[in-house]
């Protein structure tokens, strides 16, 4: 990974500057479609007959006393060498490697556009130097995405590919930066199965602190059940993660091995099963607030948390709109990037290929009539995340080939971490 300088010569302050932005399924290849036994979570009865149907894996989830569950009543992950409800094909992927495609042109189909850079708002803007930015990934996306004409100009689409260390046949679930290293990525391997597993691998930054690239080989340092699409921390570093076929959501203290607490939602009366979860950011009537989203039926929630020591303890969800196209991963768009005048939710859509945008209410809930296409076509989109340093837009495949990472350039910095 790069690093930073703390000083430049003073000939160096002639050259142009760095902008500084001003802020800091139940199907086959998709969301395994095992339904893996729990006492006290929903069974889900909705199936996308759009897909075909999958192994069921043969290990039961978790079995709990009460709807929270501490680490010592967590199923032991049994280690496989497959992936959770996948085959060897994908009736929307194409019979070629998904990262083929035009990586030296820039056109309209590929979803890499040149955009301009937004400018560094981490530590090479912080060193007082003016830098020349070539913050650029090695790879364009290729044709297997097409952005939406309304932002091909805003923003460029880059693959950063596969993760080196995760086997090729382990799903990949959501990703997040370690909330002490800027330069490390957790992401989530053997997504949705029994033997998930909570990841970390490098980054290489640009010196504009845009990601460029893996560094190194991941390695594995929790054991996460069913991990899911959407990895949210808190300001204590204590860490979120959806749980999917099983309707759990699952909390990982820093440096733990394990969830140290596991809460159940089927009992609290939240659809089969969430994928999604996020926090409302600030400027918002419940900011702070949880949000989740299940998959396949796009139940969207408010769901209420209170401080337990290092833990909370969630309650009284509230479903307050139903999203269409099989939806995963969400995130809130950064304030002030381009193309966004007011505040809208970004969604992946694993179903249909596609990923959407809505326009949100005063409480952080996107507005049902206002979904327009971010990205017209992408393989099985999963995950959605904001990396802090720069803004720069994380998701990846879920079930297209060997699942692999995008990263979109463009976006403004997120806001800080709720607490």
């Amino acid at each position: 990974m790069n690093s930073r300088p703390s000083s430049l010569p003073l000939a160096l302050l002639l050259l142009a500057a760095c902008p500084d932005d001003g802020g800091s399924g139940d199907t086959s290849t998709g969301p395994s479609s095992s339904n893996p036994t729990n006492t006290n979570t929903v069974t889900a009865t909705a199936t996308d007959t759009s897909e075909p149907t999958t192994d069921t894996p043969t290990t039961n989830s978790p079995t709990t006393a009460d709807a929270t569950t501490n680490a010592s009543a967590t199923t032991t992950p049994i280690d496989t060498t497959t992936g959770p409800g996948s085959t060897t094909t994908d009736p929307t992927a194409s019979t070629t490697d998904p990262s083929a495609g035009d990586t030296t042109t820039t056109t309209s189909t590929t979803g890499s556009t040149g955009a301009a850079d937004t400018g560094s708002t981490g530590a090479a803007a912080s060193t007082g130097g003016i830098i020349d930015c070539t913050d650029e990934p090695g790879k364009l996306a290729g044709n297997e995405v097409v952005i939406a004409p309304e932002f091909m100009d805003l923003y460029t689409t880059y693959e950063l590919g596969p993760v080196p260390g995760i086997p090729p046949d382990a799903r990949l679930g959501g990703c997040v930066i370690s909330f002490d290293d800027p330069n490390i990525l957790l992401i989530a391997g053997y997504s949705e199965a029994t033997n998930g597993q909570l990841y970390k691998i490098g980054v290489e930054r640009g010196n504009c602190d845009h990601i460029v690239a893996f560094t190194g080989q991941a390695t594995s340092i929790a054991n996460t059940p069913y991990i899911d699409a959407n990895l949210i921390y808190v300001k204590s570093g204590l860490l979120f993660y959806s749980e999917w076929p099983v309707n759990n959501l699952s909390q990982l203290l820093p440096g733990g091995n394990a969830p140290a607490r596991t809460t159940a939602l089927g009992p609290l009366g939240v659809a089969n099963s969430i994928g999604g979860i996020g926090f409302v950011p600030p400027g918002f009537v419940d900011a702070g607030g949880m949000r989740l989203l299940s998959w396949p039926g796009g139940e969207w929630y408010h769901l209420e948390r209170d401080p337990d020591g290092e833990l909370f303890v969630v309650s009284k969800p509230v479903k307050t709109a139903t999203l269409p196209n099989g939806p995963g991963g969400f995130a809130y768009v950064p304030k002030g990037s381009p193309g966004f005048d007011v505040d809208h939710v970004i969604v992946s859509e694993w179903s249909t290929n596609t990923v959407g945008v809505y326009q949100v209410d005063a409480q952080g809930d996107p507005k049902m009539a206002t979904r327009k296409d971010f990205y017209t076509t992408f393989p099985r989109p999963w995950g959605a995340y904001f990396e802090p340093l720069t803004g720069d837009f994380m998701f990846l495949t879920w079930g297209a080939g060997v699942d692999r990472v995008y990263i979109v350039q463009g976006f403004k910095a997120p806001p800080p971490l709720p607490q």
